[in-house]
């Protein structure tokens, strides 16, 4: 990275400008001397309270800190989005050397006994129960979270603590780029279609145009998702499934045809062991225990019983499915048992007799812009919201759309930018980003380093007001040139998904960032909202609104929609007890000592799956969402959430699924509150019943609805 003088000023570092990021204007070279600038304030406001004394009051400590924090968040979601989407050698330096002085202040705020005691008077005040709740919820947000920074160890440890923070956090950093390298680094180049039998049409336009961004002729594929989805379901040459498994199987690790060449082993083994030692000096007896302190869950026993009361109803039927689809393969000449690589490629021909349908029949009922005006409608019959683009809003690419969101006041509410398409550099999978949280304060008593609102917000005397923005970011296949963009139905399925967790942030009443939209919500509920919109990319009423063929606009066919809705419990048990699989492979990593993370991957396959594990997987060394995506101890929470979400849908089945008045009280319980209340507490509130399994179950096909 070129090293450049930066002057931190609005008029000279963009990243500190007011309004919408502005990126056309922002550099790699801006973004240390933007965060620099915004911690030199943070650490004046730190010092400010410090120096307050025992006259503290909310004002001078929960409002002058949630100013600091925004005017920082504000600049590091910007700077990490584009590391995200963007992820040159430029800004991969740029996001690391930011890294390590944000893991700094960071330990250093969360040890900072001063302000843990200014947070401690507060909530001791008489006239603490009488605040708002969003308020109340921030306090005891930040006493539990110094508590869990370690503020109360002694300075030996508390030192020791701190420097784990900051090796994780460049181990983290790490894993995460040495994942992108691997799957970018392994590339095949096919000079004749003969070679690409069986992929579609749409599937060769894709791998076209990976050989086209690499200057080549012919068609290339590499590890992203999408190409190795379309090698790995319908490639009729078997040793190229088989050599496309094997490498996206062994990323980043030991074997495979990139041996050593990124290997996370030795990341994987440190962070787990890290992680270890964090909870021991806070007095956890593991990692996992500690990390329930911030979910609904209670204990790893509790988690434990869950998913293996999931596998055990689970496992006879995957075990029969995984049966048929052999019995199926060897009809059409393959051999028995099937391997992994051909599991994805007979499943797809086993759908497509067995239900008519197949995910690229289904593509021209799914063009990109109806099913956008499908997910927009159910956020307009639901909630009221209109969603209008506008072209003036500067964007990171040509291929993204920002988005104003408008109430059924007709009133400018929030934001979203829209980020569809897979493209080089950029990080694979789907995720729900923040880039600007909804900030209410008024009557400050002091002006404090505050950043500028957004477009429709108002910064008076004593008064700021800031929008929710979002970022809605997928790795959707490109549409070839001249033709329409079309969607599996997996992909909407993913849309909607995405599109739930943005309402969550784009519907907040919650004042107080800390607090409102998905922030500060329990990590195991998080995919309440998410997994909940899906249920809208299954519903027959709802597709027939929006699943309507590219040419004719006919609705799907009777048959097809009776298969689509058969599909979402075709091979259903096989997918759930994968998903159990994963999460309590988790679960014993962060709850056992001295592990080796493929050795416990294989145990918990031996005990629960119906596909072994092969001896050269390495799966885990590319899991980017416990090493790199904060879901350590936590990807039990899918499954968890999901037992809300598919018990929520219920309420719209009773209701009807275009319900305004159901939609109002999902909204008024959960997606409008945050966490400026146990999710326990809105769960109660929305449901006024615990949460039953037998709806998730019978999502997957493992029992029926009675």
């Amino acid at each position: 990275m070129t090293t450049t003088t930066v002057e931190n000023s609005t008029d000279s570092n963009p990243l500190l400008a007011p309004g919408l990021p502005l990126f056309n204007s922002i550099e790699a070279r801006h973004a240390l001397p933007a965060i620099e600038q915004r911690l030199a304030e943070y650490r004046q406001v730190l010092q400010d309270i410090e120096n307050t004394g025992d006259a503290v009051n909310y004002e001078s400590v929960v409002d002058a800190e949630t100013l600091a924090d925004n005017a920082l968040s504000s600049a590091w979601s910007t700077i990490s989005h584009l590391h995200s989407v963007n992820n040159t050698p430029e800004w991969r330096e740029a996001y690391s050397s930011c890294l390590e002085p944000l893991t700094r202040f960071s330990n250093e705020r969360g040890q900072n006994r001063a302000l843990f005691s200014a947070y401690q008077s507060l909530a001791e005040r008489d006239d603490f129960s009488a605040q708002p709740a969003d308020l109340r919820a921030a306090v005891n947000h930040e006493l539990r979270d110094f508590k869990l920074a370690g503020v109360a160890l002694p300075e030996a440890d508390r030192n020791r603590f701190a420097e784990l923070n900051l090796r994780l956090s460049e181990l983290s950093n790490t894993f995460g780029n040495q994942v992108m390298d691997a799957t970018e680094a392994y590339r095949e180049s096919f000079d004749s279609v003969d070679e690409l039998s069986g992929l579609p049409e749409s599937d060769l336009g894709l791998l076209k145009s990976l050989a086209e961004q690499a200057g080549d002729d012919g068609w290339a594929a590499n590890l992203s998702f999408p190409a190795y989805r379309a090698i790995i379901t319908y490639a009729d040459d078997r040793d190229l499934r088989e050599r496309f498994h094997r490498a996206y199987a062994t990323r980043a690790s030991d074997q495979g045809p990139q041996a050593g060449q990124f290997d996370n082993s030795p990341l994987v083994a440190e962070m787990l062991q890290l992680r270890a030692r964090q909870a021991e000096l806070l007095g956890f007896k593991d990692f996992a225990t500690m990390s329930l302190t911030t979910r609904m869950a209670d204990t790893p026993e509790q988690i434990n019983s869950f998913l293996t009361e999931l596998a055990e109803r689970a496992r006879p039927l995957a075990a029969q499915q995984l049966a048929e689809l052999n019995d199926f393969a060897v009809g059409l000449g393959a051999d028995a048992p099937l391997k992994a690589w051909d599991i994805p490629y007979y499943a797809e021909k086993m759908r497509e007799q067995q239900l008519g349908i197949s995910q690229e029949k289904l593509k021209p009922w799914f063009e990109l812009s109806r099913c956008f005006d499908g997910l927009f409608e159910v956020a307009y019959e639901l909630f009221g919201l209109r969603f209008e683009a506008d072209t003036s809003v500067e964007t990171w690419h040509p291929d993204v759309h920002f988005f104003r969101v408008f109430n059924s006041e007709g009133q400018a509410m929030a934001g979203l930018f829209l980020d569809l398409y897979a493209r080089e550099r950029k990080q694979g999978g789907a995720w729900m980003g923040i880039c600007r949280s909804r900030l209410e304060l008024a009557n400050l008593s002091q002006p404090q380093p505050q950043p500028q609102p957004q477009p429709q917000s108002q910064l008076q005397s004593r008064h700021l007001s800031q929008q929710p923005i979002a970022y809605l970011t997928c790795n959707f296949a490109q549409p070839g040139e001249g033709q329409p963009s079309l969607l599996t139905h997996t992909d909407v399925v993913t849309l909607f998904h995405e599109f739930g967790h943005c309402l969550h942030h784009l519907l907040t009443k919650i004042k107080r960032p800390s607090v409102g939209g998905i922030s500060g919500v329990e990590w195991d509920a998080v995919e309440l909202p998410s997994q909940l919109l899906e249920s809208w990319a299954w519903d027959a009423e709802a597709l027939n609104r929006y699943a309507r063929h590219v040419e004719t606009n006919n609705a799907l066919p009777a048959e097809m929609l009776e298969g689509l809705l058969a599909d979402r419990q075709f091979q259903g048990a096989m997918a759930l007890l994968r998903q159990i699989e994963f999460a309590l492979a988790d679960l014993r990593l962060h709850s056992e000592r001295e592990v080796n993370a493929v050795n416990i991957m294989r145990e918990v396959n031996q005990k629960v799956a119906v596909i072994p594990m092969q001896d050269d997987n390495r799966f885990i060394m590319s899991f980017s969402h416990l090493f790199n995506g904060g879901y350590a101890a936590g990807y039990y929470s899918y499954l968890w959430a999901e037992r809300l979400a598919r018990d929520a849908f219920q309420v719209f089945r009773e209701h009807g699924v275009f319900s305004r008045d159901a939609g109002k009280k999902l909204a008024d319980e959960i997606l409008e509150v945050g966490a400026s209340r146990p999710m326990a507490e809105s769960w109660t509130a929305f449901r006024e019943k615990d949460a039953a399994l037998e709806p998730l179950l019978a999502a997957y096909g493992v029992e029926k609805m009675v």
